[in-house]
């Protein structure tokens, strides 16, 4: 579709407003280069807020904890955004169709900013992880407008490139937000990690605003809410937080055998097959469509982005803390270990979304990527054996070496094998399942990592003469256990490493379960490159004429 035709409002051949129906039926047709790049650019800003503030976050958690001591409970910053990302995916996706694209992404930075300033400007632990939650929710619709709007903007074989190019931002996202989180902690406040965010919405807000231009559906405002699934949405919710929040509490917080962690977990069951059973008979607009999950590539694929996130995302969350307690980094110099993985990220994504536009495929690197990351998490172990900088740099690098191409691949191949009407709704499960991911990582790793832990210190108060004292600081302060005294500090120092060594061991599994679904996916071969719409009008003109 040309920019014309966009600015027009999208008019049919009875120069009629087109529904949303009707402009998710329509083929793409790929813009003009000096149209498509600053619209693209606007949509990278867009996914830089949302990937900076998941990587941000990271450097920051130890400072956030010590400041509300409460270091036991920083798996649950994590969890509560995950929570909210996930349960409104579906119904950001629809509220895209629905009200159009630009007017949703606008609502979704709005959420995200307010969550935003609230979380630095938290009082304490129970506020902080509210805010959290409001991000989350505006952060899944971010990630979500953005993928979905770059298939608008471009075809399927050209969308390769671009989805390389996003995962860069990714990218260099993850390797600023360290650096910049720590250079906050060390030099300013942890606060400021989160109101930088208002910063960059100044530039963001303004560019999308005059750069993207995309059609909007016609039609009355209630007949369009009465369209979204408000039933399926809150059984999505009611599901993944069942599933996610009893899964970091317990063995944490509270006994895995306590009435909460039992009920939670008795009420995930239910709950997601209420949510199967409403989107299959009662929804007239689901949120999942239920053919969706007969088709063996998208649930393969929603599989993969499963154990992808809680693989990423585990490394993620726990390297800044080794490279903090283990190896006596700042906060800023264990941002900047980070440079290798996000290295790694950025070369693989690019070079495979150019090869997945030149020969339209896109397996081969979903398979040689799963399989270079089970390598690299396997490395991870010899990482933390050895204080070598080569070691640490090596293992980084193939992790991202491996883990780059599957951003770019695992979203278009998602959308290659569906139809066109159903891109919003699968881009949107593409993030949910890959955060659902994260959150079960994050979680089953953080039980793992404290019960570890805490068993660990509570055998050494009785036999290795542990101080009770120290072995508390030890538990609600990962910063402070520098003012243990020496005479101990070593003693808590290995405990906390024995712990990360349970959770890279737990991690590898994970990463080769990854490996193992790529195996089930079929070929997807992805259509010949689409012409400019404006060479198609010349040719279409020509034919006429002739």
């Amino acid at each position: 579709m040309s920019t014309d035709d966009l600015e027009r409002g999208i008019k049919n051949s009875d120069t009629e407003p087109m529904t949303a129906e009707q402009i998710l039926s329509q083929e793409v047709e790929t813009l003009p280069l000096r149209q498509l790049v600053p619209a693209f650019f606007s949509v990278a800003l867009t996914m830089l807020m949302g990937a900076l503030d998941l990587s941000i976050v990271s450097t920051a958690l130890p400072s956030i904890g010590t400041h509300f001591s409460a270091s036991n409970k920083t798996e649950l910053v994590f969890v509560c955004y995950v929570i909210p990302f996930n349960a409104l995916q579906g119904l950001w996706g629809r509220c895209s169709n629905i009200f159009g694209r630009k007017p949703t992404v606008f609502m979704v930075i709005g959420i995200f900013l307010l969550g935003s300033v609230l979380s630095g400007s938290s009082t304490n632990i129970s506020m902080f992880l509210a805010c959290r939650a409001i991000t989350g929710m505006g952060s899944g619709g971010i990630f979500s407008l953005a993928n979905i709007i770059i298939a608008d903007l471009v075809s399927i074989r050209q969308r390769g490139s671009f989805q390389g190019m996003i995962s860069s931002v990714f990218a260099i996202s993850a390797l600023a937000g360290p650096v910049l989180g720590g250079v906050f902690v060390d030099r300013i406040s942890w606060r400021w990690c989160f109101y930088i965010q208002a910063g960059i919405a100044l530039i963001t807000v303004p560019t999308l605003a005059v750069l993207l231009k995309l059609p909007k559906p016609t039609g009355d405002i209630w007949a369009k809410l009465a369209c979204i699934d408000w039933l399926g949405t809150l059984l999505m919710a009611l599901t993944t937080t069942c599933l996610l929040l009893p899964t970091n509490l317990g063995g944490n917080l509270y006994a895995w055998n306590s009435p909460l962690i039992i009920t939670m977990y008795s009420l995930a069951v239910p709950s997601a097959i209420a949510f199967l059973y409403v989107e299959a008979k009662y929804a007239k607009q689901p949120i999942v469509p239920s053919y969706l999950w007969r088709n063996r590539n998208v649930t393969t694929l929603f599989c993969i982005n499963v154990f992808m996130g809680m693989t990423f995302y585990t490394l993620i969350f726990y390297l800044p803390i080794y490279f903090q307690i283990i190896q006596h980094e700042t906060a800023t110099a264990a941002g900047l270990n980070m440079i290798p993985l996000e290295a790694g990220i950025f070369i693989t994504s690019n070079i495979t979304g150019v090869l997945v536009s030149k020969f339209g495929k896109v397996r081969p690197y979903i398979l040689c990527g799963t399989a270079i990351a089970v390598l690299g998490i396997c490395l991870t172990l010899v990482l933390a054996h050895s204080p070598s900088r080569v070691v640490h740099i090596a293992a980084l690098l193939i992790c991202g070496l491996g883990i780059g191409p599957l951003f770019p691949c695992l979203i278009i191949a998602i959308q290659a094998s569906v139809e066109r009407k159903d891109l919003a709704t699968v881009s949107a499960l593409h993030n949910f399942f890959r955060m659902t991911g994260s959150g079960l990582g994050v979680a089953i790793n953080g039980a793992l990592f404290q019960n570890q832990l805490n068993r660990a210190l509570a055998r050494a108060s009785e036999t290795s003469g542990l101080p009770v004292k120290y072995a508390q600081i030890a538990k609600i302060s990962a910063q402070r256990i520098m003012d243990i005294p020496l005479l101990h500090r070593g003693l808590v120092e290995d405990i906390y490493l024995d712990s990360l060594k349970t959770v890279f061991k737990a991690t590898i599994p994970m990463a080769a379960l990854m490996f193992l679904l790529t195996l089930n996916m079929k070929r997807v071969r992805l259509n010949s490159k689409s012409k400019p719409s404006s060479e198609k009008a010349s040719e279409k003109q020509i034919i006429e004429e002739l």
